[in-house]
């Protein structure tokens, strides 16, 4: 991973706040209004009615007043949640709405929650969350059930970890760790886990040592002057360690970076993203890389 020479400012213009009226949606909003806020942007409320779940049980009057009824509930929910906030409404699966809302309404973040469960292999996200974060081509912001901290009117962001396999991919997720950093004034800590089985194979007090020089790295020289870097080198389990860190030192936010083309398939749920995003105790913003490399 190299060194990044400077940061370029990202700022969220067109941010979808996805919901399902639940209690995991409800939790996430506060987020979605905050970060809309801070960033002044345009918020949407989407919400898909999927009538295929009730064709099997319900004949064509159900459905349609199932389809009112959520309608109703959206409009509503985007009334309450601002007057400048729009609702979005679709047929069909959610999975199938969000490319068409990302294109028709140029969204450069998606915000929603997640159901789980605690204990480690209890982790669940939910099948909509779990579609939503394997495909969306912009930032993704979830907010999981271990989140208990709720912003009331802005999301101040003051602490931020950016957990780092030190691949290419990482770069871009960097670059919106530090220009959230930058943008509210916040610490940054880099960190990466080195895992038991390379620091068996490698001299331990070297490879950390090696690791620690290509994390201080990642930040540009002039970040050291507004957000505060912090550089942490553990070995272990990758998703206790960077679990256990989050408990203990309770960032405000959690960056993670994805490779462009990245497929999760089966081994989406034994993967460290799936872990950390169910089991953070906060928010996790995945990045996913879109530059190419040569």
């Amino acid at each position: 991973m190299q060194a990044l020479q400077t940061v370029n400012k990202i700022s969220f213009k067109n941010i979808l706040f996805l919901t399902d009226f639940s209690e995991a949606s409800n939790a996430a909003l506060a987020y979605a209004a905050g970060l809309a806020r801070r960033y002044n942007a345009q918020l949407y409320t989407g919400h898909s009615c999927d009538p295929v779940i009730l064709t099997e049980t319900a004949g064509t009057n159900i459905l349609q007043e199932v389809e009112d009824n959520s309608r109703a509930r959206l409009e509503m929910l985007a009334r309450e949640t601002g007057p400048k906030t729009v609702p979005l409404f679709a047929r069909g699966s959610v999975a199938a709405s969000v490319p068409y809302w990302i294109n028709e309404h140029g969204i450069d973040l998606i915000i929603m929650g997640t159901n789980g469960r605690r204990g480690l292999q209890h982790f669940l996200m939910g099948s909509t969350a779990e579609a939503i974060v394997r495909s969306a081509t912009c930032p993704v912001l979830t907010v999981g059930p271990h989140v208990t901290t709720r912003p009331y009117h802005d999301f101040r962001v003051e602490s931020i970890l950016f957990p780092t396999d030190m691949g290419k991919h990482s770069e871009f997720g960097a670059r919106y760790a530090l220009s959230v950093a930058e943008e509210s004034c916040a610490g940054v800590t880099f960190m990466h886990v080195i895992t038991q089985d390379e620091a068996f194979q490698r001299d331990r007090s070297a490879l950390v040592e090696t690791t620690y020089q290509n994390l201080e790295k990642i930040a540009p020289p002039d970040a050291r002057e507004w957000c505060n870097p912090n550089f942490v080198v553990e070995v272990g389990d990758p998703v206790k360690e960077l679990l256990g860190f989050a408990e203990t030192e309770r960032p405000d936010l959690i960056v993670l970076g994805l490779p462009a083309g990245k497929k999760f398939n089966g081994t989406f749920h034994s993967s460290v993203t799936y872990k950390i995003i169910a089991g953070a105790p906060c928010p996790v913003l995945t990045v996913r890389d879109v530059t190419k490399h040569n």
